[in-house]
């Protein structure tokens, strides 16, 4: 930093004002970077629609906008949140949005078994509650998934979700502009170029290092691909990315800001539907009832009602409308009109298990370098912000080299970075013990924190409601490991991962594996099966793609909504986003909700004889 007495050293004045005004453009110039403000659509209580979609986040922005491509159809898209802020187009800056009224703040129940090592046994669990949904605040990872995964799907007897058919909507959804990617051959004809989802790579801040890392995982028989998508999700390699010049491309951005001006489109936010229309006789939706700003209305269909709301809200507004568990309902003192046991059970997510390696690394956190970079982000859309909070490296593994069991996401934190703490008590919620236990080894080395995800976990939970209230969140019982295969497929994967420090990388640079203090793992052999298992036990966490809730198949005991994504047993209901997927695919889910809309979309369209 400059001394003091150097500014007050003699000017004309010229210098200061040239410095003056250079900091006020670009103060202002973050004003560039904001859309035109949004403004809710008039509507009124009573008023009449073709379809109701309810929730405006990833899978309900898609179905808004397709739908209302029939000019002969009206459209009402309601969604609890707001508009996004500033901060949800920025990629850095996304968890700023964390813990605010941008998100729902869920919190799993303490099952006394896992999650122990965390504060109150208790998982954070963030949703987005924004124009946009979880599109906005997720991690822009564009992953499709394995065949396999939609195979299984088709298998089970959802026929309209052929790997073929699936492959079709990824493709309608994206608009791929990596260059890179356009001039290969190959991975040209592999992506979509003519939807709205934009598709990019990251030119990442910390390219030097991850190169690092892909070379390492190499060397441990996680073969580099040119893509991981195209590669089937098998090896590792650089994401793709939802976010395109230096910006976040969410569904509301995408989809929905390009056709706002649709006079059959009406969009209402900061308006939370409490309930489904049902007609308990014909067993048919007719409509909702919702409310703003303390005032209850009532919107009708005259074709169908789409649930959009999220795997956990979409369970939990089934039940409150009267389809769900009969018993469970009756407890709560709602009316069963159908019994559906299926609502809200058959919950599934990715975990996130740390595993901690440190080593001798030279980076380091420059602050200097980081307001640099900020104005730079205003300048042109580069640097630091412009790229996802973490690495943009990834790698999926297996057993059997087949069918991807096991994904790694990778942190790089400097040596004696001064943030560590809020980051591991407020995000993952660490105990004291396993927070000292990162801090205390950061002080002198630089962290690899590699986040260790089991694809398809044979443990199911569930959302079950507290109350008849719709404004009392559910209860979200995880119940991860419930089924011991997850814990033994968990440790062996950890023990494959832990084998990159003796790569050659890791070892120029004195890299080790480090102990997580947590007093239950204290005593077992570092590495070994009964370590990984404690740990993982004790410290997994979320990678936040729950699924399931309101799951696809054949019978109403086993599933919520049928091939066509329509609710068992009640006319002209649907449910639309990820509580319909009958089980998790291989990898982050964002990408394959969206195609789960665009899919939808051209169901009903199909079924009504348009397009």
């Amino acid at each position: 930093m400059a001394d003091v007495e150097s500014c007050l050293a003699p000017t004309t004045g010229t210098g200061p004002q040239v410095f003056a005004a250079a900091f006020q453009f670009f103060t202002a110039a973050q004003c560039l970077l904001q859309d035109v403000p949004s403004h809710d659509d008039n509507v009124n209580d009573n008023d009449t629609f073709d379809f109701i979609v309810v929730g405006g986040g990833s899978a309900g922005s898609v179905m808004a906008a397709r739908l209302s491509e029939i000019a002969d159809w009206k459209i009402l898209l309601i969604e609890a949140g707001s508009y996004a802020p500033f901060e949800s187009k920025v990629p850095s800056l996304s968890r700023g949005l964390y813990k605010t009224v941008n998100d729902w703040q869920y919190f799993t129940e303490d099952n006394g078994v896992s999650a122990q090592g965390i504060q109150n046994g208790s998982i954070y669990w963030p949703r987005a509650k924004i124009l946009g949904g979880c599109s906005n605040i997720n991690g822009m990872i564009y992953i499709r998934g394995n065949t396999n995964d939609f195979k299984t799907w088709y298998d089970e007897g959802n026929r309209d979700w052929h790997p073929r058919t699936v492959l079709k909507y990824f493709k309608k959804a994206e608009s791929m502009q990596d260059q890179h990617v356009l001039q290969d051959p190959q991975l040209n004809r592999f992506y979509g170029h003519d939807g709205p989802l934009f598709i990019n790579t990251f030119n990442h801040t910390l390219r030097n290092y991850t190169n690092k890392i892909l070379e390492s995982y190499n060397e441990i028989g996680i073969k580099n691909v040119k893509d991981l998508n195209e590669a089937n999700v098998m090896g590792s390699g650089i994401l793709r990315a939802t976010a395109a010049n230096g910006r976040r491309s969410s569904t509301d951005y995408t989809y929905l800001e390009p056709v706002r001006s649709r006079k059959n489109l009406k969009i209402v936010t900061d308006t939370l539907v409490t309930k489904i229309i049902i007609d308990d006789t014909t067993k048919t939706a007719k409509g909702v009832i919702a409310e703003k700003n303390g005032t209850l209305m009532s919107f009708f269909a005259t074709v169908e009602v789409i649930i959009s709301a999220g795997t956990i809200n979409t369970p939990q507004l089934l039940m409150l409308s009267g389809i769900g568990p009969k018993a469970h309902l009756e407890s709560k003192n709602i009316n069963c009109i159908v019994d559906s046991p299926a609502v809200g059970q058959y919950l599934q997510d990715h975990i996130n298990i740390p595993l901690t390696i440190y080593g001798n690394e030279t980076g380091y956190n420059n602050i200097a370098d980081q307001h640099f970079d900020a104005i730079k982000y205003i300048y042109n859309r580069t640097g630091y912000l412009a790229q996802v909070p973490f690495t943009d490296i990834l790698a999926f593994f297996s057993r059997n080299n087949k069918y991807p069991e096991f994904q790694a996401h990778l942190n790089i934190i400097f040596k004696n970075t001064s943030r560590i703490t809020e980051v591991y008590k407020i995000l993952y919620r660490y105990k004291p013990s396993l927070i000292d236990s990162i801090v205390t080894l950061n002080k002198n080395y630089a962290l690899y924190h590699f986040l260790f995800n089991l694809l398809h976990p044979h443990s199911y939970g569930n959302i079950t409601l507290k109350s008849s209230d719709p404004k009392e969140h559910p209860s979200i019982n995880i119940n991860y490991f419930n089924d011991s295969r997850d814990l033994d497929a968990s440790a062996h994967g950890l023990k494959m991962l832990s084998k990159i420090i003796n790569t050659s990388y890791f070892k120029n640079i004195g890299g080790f594996l480090g102990r997580l203090d947590w007093e239950p793992c204290n005593a077992l052999e570092l590495d070994s099966e009964k370590y990984w298992k404690c740990i993982a036990l004790n410290t997994a966490t979320s990678v936040y793609h729950p699924v399931g809730t309101a799951r696809m198949g054949l019978q109403i005991t086993s599933s919520v909504v049928n091939s066509k994504l329509k609710v068992h047993c009640v006319n002209r209901l649907r449910v639309v986003d990820a509580s319909v997927m009958p089980s998790l695919v291989s990898g982050n889910t964002n990408g394959p909700v969206i195609m789960i809309g665009e899919r939808a979309a051209d169901l009903i369209k199909t079924e009504y004889h348009i397009g």
